[in-house]
């Protein structure tokens, strides 16, 4: 009886703070939590199958700490996916008072439902979709299929094959590492068994390496049995890739992994490595420097680095736009510049936004104009067609390279921008671009005066 009347307090004190962090998410994540994608669905279900607890080891500080440094990595950088690893890390601290010590696969779980997972798939990739690309074709001209590359297009028998972020294979890689951490953890449980961080970090490099075979196969048999993108096997087609050269390997592998290298959990005793009232305040604390951060990343402006009084460009009408946005444009040129507030920040790339003004890329494919490597595609809408370029500029320096102007702005401190060039024919993109590239006429050392 003693022990339920001291249980109902901290039930209500666990709800109260997970309800402090409802309202969190709903204040500051509503609109960046993809609710409704395969991923953080899946993930849903990934969490309490891949769960596993220790009730005999209870009140442990760690995750407390770990959100606390995000809480600060938060407040100095505001972005949403820091403050979505705090609140994430807020709850997992919450958990492991509840129900006793937590295993960390749901964690792992948790990031890869984070929207980030989804942008990275999108953008990084790209030098991965070029790659994919070249070796299908190879491949096919090798088995005798006379197939064309160029960029991420294969062209075989009038027909366009693409490899897009879009795509149902390339979308599917956290789909698939999802469903390698519930094998993953049913074959532990099942087991009584348990791989250390640095084995299951070597089997996600290995389900994203089985994931970019299944793409490759995927390509090649799209090619050989002419299946378009109209066609519903193109996206079954993907499906079936995936659980063939993806989740049967895993489902042979994980097992024999964990019964060869998974350690046995020792008996344990119960062990409070803090007092009860450590905990609660612990709890207030960190449910307050969560609240703080969601705050500042919805402040007005946090991130707003355009002026407010923009200079002109001669021969064209410029226009500030939300989110660091600048667009320019004249009766040849639609010109977007994107100020990137630092190197930590998303980058409003084109591929994202055009999508969302319901275009459709083609036949992209990075390329040299005027000695500086760019991105260059074709957008198609129904009848309209509009030829584009980006790439990303500094004022000073120029590249094509998601990885190098990063590291350029982390080590120098410099603002790049991505500048986004758009004209109906190709002879004037490249025109156009030729010209933004030359240092006397650079769109974004002339918007910074």
């Amino acid at each position: 009886m003693d022990q339920s009347k001291r249980l109902i307090p901290a039930i209500l004190g666990a709800g109260l703070i997970a309800g402090i962090y409802v309202l969190i998410v709903q204040y500051a994540l509503k609109d960046y939590i993809a609710w409704r994608s395969p991923g953080f669905l899946l993930g849903l279900i990934a969490i309490p199958v891949a769960l596993h607890r220790d009730p005999l080891q209870k009140k442990s500080l760690r995750f407390y700490y770990t959100a606390l440094v995000f809480c600060i990595l938060g407040w100095i950088l505001p972005v949403k996916t820091l403050l979505y690893a705090s609140v994430v890390l807020a709850l997992c601290f919450l958990i492991d008072n509840i129900l006793g010590k937590i295993n960390l696969l749901p964690v792992l779980a948790m990031a890869l439902m984070a929207p980030i997972c989804d942008y990275i798939t999108n953008i990084f990739t790209f030098p991965i979709r070029l790659q994919l690309t070249a070796w299908a074709g190879a491949l096919l001209q090798m088995i005798g299929v006379a197939a064309n590359v160029e960029g991420n297009t294969i062209f075989f028998g009038g027909n366009e094959f693409s490899v897009d972020a879009a795509c149902m294979g390339l979308n599917m890689l956290v789909t698939s590492m999802l469903c390698g951490i519930m094998i993953l953890g049913f074959y532990q449980k099942k087991m009584g068994l348990h791989l250390s961080f640095i084995k299951v970090s070597g089997l996600m490099g290995i389900i994203a390496l089985l994931n970019i075979i299944a793409n490759l196969f995927r390509m090649i048999l799209l090619v050989v049995l002419v299946i378009l993108p109209e066609d519903p096997m193109h996206g079954f087609t993907g499906i079936i890739c995936l659980a063939v050269y993806v989740i049967l390997p895993l489902v042979w592998l994980i097992p024999w992994v964990v019964k060869r290298s998974g350690k046995t959990k020792t008996a344990t005793v119960p062990v409070y490595t803090v007092n009860s009232l450590q905990v609660i305040m612990a709890h207030v604390c960190l449910a307050a420097c969560v609240g703080m951060v969601a705050w500042k990343t919805m402040l007005p402006g946090v991130n707003q680095v355009i002026p407010a009084n923009l200079p002109p460009v001669e021969g064209f009408k410029v226009t500030a736009m939300r989110d660091n946005v600048v667009k320019v444009e004249n009766d040849t040129a639609l010109i977007y510049v994107k100020t990137i507030p630092g190197f930590y920040y998303s980058d409003h790339h084109p591929t994202i936004c055009w999508r969302g003004s319901g275009f459709e890329f083609k036949h992209i494919r990075e390329e040299i104009i005027a000695g500086k490597t760019v991105s260059t595609s074709i957008l198609q809408k129904g009848t309209q067609q509009l030829y584009t370029a980006w790439w990303y500029d500094n004022g000073t320096r120029q590249t094509g390279s998601q990885l190098n102007w990063r590291w350029d702005a982390l080590r120098s401190g410099t603002r790049y921008a991505i500048v986004n060039v758009s004209t109906q024919d190709r002879k004037t993109l490249e025109k156009e671009v030729a010209r933004l590239l030359r240092p006397e006429e650079n769109i974004v050392t002339a918007l910074q005066h």
